[in-house]
């Protein structure tokens, strides 16, 4: 038997086993006469990242080009996300092939305590030009927030040497582009071509682009000064601007019917991917570019398709089918670049997503899904592209099974100020049309106006805070200056499908109160906790989940990590899978640890690769960088991945991989006596009755690979089990 075909047999044996249903099923070993061959040559690779693919997105008619691609290649059937399924987290998995026990590395928001008698936080500018706050907590899609962060941490916002860093070692050539942050950490250290939203590097490559009449993005001129400070061209424009989602206003959420809150219009089918033409921008300047000129053997193309689309509208919608359509167009635009060269035969693609999509939605039960009334005409704002933007005249409708969703959002550092603990999250005032309506129409957090300024700062300011109702009513949570924090103080850094609590004190009582406020409300799913607190009932150790870093405790490594509450089996818009989200008003989320949100994108074609085949076996975000290091003739001995050899036509090692399943629950055993608390008042006035137990625990599930000596772990889902 070939090593093809033995590799062909044996993962369709793990795909048989798999459909058994044993929780104890593990692979037979396919066995081979042939001999473990050596690697083969060094192989041009490109990593295409569609941001937010839900695997169930791939087919023929949205994404013709991908399911081609699957086809003829290798389909990973059982990929996993790093947990937080956040952007960054994952772009620091494909950078370093680790976990953030390794990488030391906590973004999409992550907070940076002042260090040192002076409070000494980082001081920097973001891609913008305007100062950057650290204080609050940072979010670190931002090629200028990260080089900030990195100079703070000397050099060592990564802890582990990257892909790119081996690769650029090697002599090898190689380029980054895309989305603001998620490329850019690929290239922490500056050493290949790079180009995103917001600038050029290195310098000469601006100059070269320029003198090629190609138009630079917009804040590149807030990357140089000096000598090398960049004049934009008179017709240079802003070819990665994005435009808005399409929203309608809607007096829902005012008892009184008369403030307007804003509210996303995900019944529009107008305006598609609002970041179409800038992707477009980025994948023409790295194919007609980039390719040609400067021969990249390693390159990444990250764009926030469909991602953004989905935030905005929700998965299965219009404009989320028309956002696929839109990054399949570029994936099509780089394999005929790819033809057009005589590169085609000789470079590997692999598509990944950083995590999947869930829709923000509270219950059905309490918050029914909600017809939106189409617009009659255009949106006011114009066009963009061709597709219309703005605020459009839409109106909600009532309780419709084929809906949408008007709940989700929670804010944790009001729902914790409410019950005296000391919270903030770094945000001033703010409004969701998210916030819950029940199906009465009632609001969860009613709509109000600030008409002094006294709470938020400026007069006639909307908010909703349940903090308002205080004796000492608060509405802005703000982190109070360095030094300032009070004691046993709590710093949330919102993040959407999870959330991290710093408690800069480190009061276990502080910590154990706060556990046990999360265990009671049932936004909240799995809570993880720093190892340092002991075992604490009802709970998993962070380093459980791969999350506790040595040189980041009390530097950036959050105190405690919530996953909010997700539910696999609920479908909207024809997509499973809804979850609660840190509030921010939008009709998609990731970050949690539900099956949905973990279970993501990965495809892979090429000479490197097999052909028309599918590994059922698990596999992860953080096999990405040592599989292509291997096609690259490197290696990443301080990764936490793997090389996926059971995809590969000449493998590392025919070694056949076993695999075993378990639930994992917490040592301490579950928390008793709790009384849980509703959605539909975030007073915790209202109890649940129908779980009577008062019992709180954690099932994780997990898949252990054990393959040539080595045991990999992969998380399929966490989740809360209350009775």
């Amino acid at each position: 038997m070939t090593m093809r075909a033995a590799l062909i047999a044996l993962s369709s044996t793990s795909l048989m086993l798999a459909g058994c249903g044993s929780d104890n099923a593990t692979p037979t070993p396919t066995p081979s006469a042939t001999p473990t061959p050596t690697a083969q040559a060094a192989t041009r690779t490109i990593v295409m990242v569609w941001d937010g693919l839900r695997p169930d997105d791939v087919n023929a008619t949205d994404t013709p080009n991908l399911f081609a691609l699957q086809q003829a290649g290798v389909q990973f059937a059982d990929n996993h996300s790093t947990y937080p399924t956040f952007t960054m987290m994952n772009a620091s998995s494909f950078a370093t092939g680790s976990f953030p026990k390794t990488s030391g590395f906590y973004g999409n928001t992550f907070w940076t305590p002042p260090q040192g008698g002076a409070n000494t936080i980082p001081v920097g500018k973001g891609a913008s030009g305007a100062a950057q706050d650290y204080v609050d907590p940072v979010f670190t899609e931002d090629y200028a927030v990260l080089s900030t962060l990195n100079d703070y941490y000397g050099g060592q916002l990564l802890l582990v040497k990257s892909l790119f860093a081996t690769a650029q070692a090697a002599g090898i050539t190689t380029a980054a582009i895309g989305k603001s942050g998620a490329a850019y950490i690929q290239d922490l250290g500056k050493g290949g071509m790079f180009l995103d939203e917001n600038t050029v590097q290195p310098r000469s490559l601006v100059t070269e682009l320029q003198g090629a009449n190609i138009p630079l993005p917009a804040n590149v001129v807030n990357n140089y000064s000096g000598g090398d400070a960049v004049t934009l061209t008179s017709g240079n424009g802003n070819p990665t601007a994005r435009a808005g989602y399409v929203t309608f206003n809607t007096t829902a959420y005012d008892p009184g019917g008369t403030l307007t809150v804003a509210a996303r219009d995900s019944a529009d089918t107008t305006q598609g991917a609002p970041e179409d033409a800038a992707n477009k921008y980025m994948m023409n300047v790295f194919t007609s570019y980039i390719l040609p000129k400067k021969n990249p053997m390693l390159s990444l193309i990250w764009f926030r398709t469909p991602d953004n689309v989905e935030h905005g509208y929700g998965p299965g919608t219009a404009n989320v089918k028309a956002g696929l359509k839109s990054q399949d167009a570029r994936l099509g635009e780089l394999m005929a670049a790819l033809k057009a060269q005589g590169l085609d035969t000789t470079t590997n693609i692999v598509v990944v997503s950083d995590h999947a999509h869930s829709t923000v939605s509270g219950p059905l039960a309490l918050y029914p899904l909600r017809g939106i009334n189409a617009a009659s005409g255009m949106p006011n704002g114009g066009t963009v592209n061709g597709a219309t933007n703005g605020t459009s005249n839409a109106s909600l409708g009532g309780a419709n099974p084929n809906g949408f969703s008007f709940s989700g959002d929670v804010r944790s550092a009001d729902l914790l100020t409410y019950r005296g603990f000391k919270a903030y999250d770094g945000a001033g005032c703010s409004t969701s049309a998210m916030y819950g309506l029940a199906a009465n129409g009632t609001p969860t957090i009613p709509l109000k106006n600030d008409a002094t300024g006294a709470l938020c700062g400026a007069a006639n300011t909307k908010y909703q805070a349940i903090s308002a109702g205080l004796a000492a009513p608060v509405a802005s949570f703000k982190v109070p200056a360095p030094g300032s924090l009070p004691a046993n103080g709590i710093v949330v850094a919102a993040n959407g499908g999870s959330d991290y609590f710093y408690v800069p004190g480190h009061d276990a009582t502080t910590v154990r109160n706060l556990v046990r406020f999360l265990q009671a409300r049932e936004e909240y799913g799995a809570i993880f906790v720093d190892s340092r607190y002991g075992s604490i009932a009802g709970t998993l150790k962070m380093s459980q989940v791969n999350l506790e870093n040595t040189n980041r405790r009390d530097n950036g490594q959050p105190d405690v990590v919530v996953s909010f509450t997700s539910d696999d089996t609920v479908t909207v818009q024809g997509k499973t899978g809804i979850e609660f989200e840190s509030v921010g008003g939008q009709r998609g989320m990731h970050g949690s640890f539900g099956s949905t949100d973990v279970h993501n994108t990965l495809i892979a074609s090429g000479p490197s690769f097999l052909k028309n085949a599918k590994v059922t076996f698990p596999t992860g975000n953080v096999d990405v960088a040592p599989t292509v290091a291997y096609l690259l003739k490197l290696s990443m001995p301080a990764a936490d991945g793997r090389i996926i050899n059971e995809a590969l036509a000449a493998p590392a090692s025919s070694t056949a991989p076993s695999i075993t399943p378990s639930s994992i629950s917490p040592d301490a055993g579950a928390a008793t006596g709790l009384m849980f608390e509703t959605p539909t008042d975030p007073s915790g006035n209202t109890k649940d009755t129908s779980l009577s137990k008062g019992s709180y625990t954690i099932q994780l599930q997990v898949k252990d690979l054990t393959v040539d000596g080595k045991t990999y772990r992969y998380f399929d889902y966490a989740k809360a089990v209350r009775q």
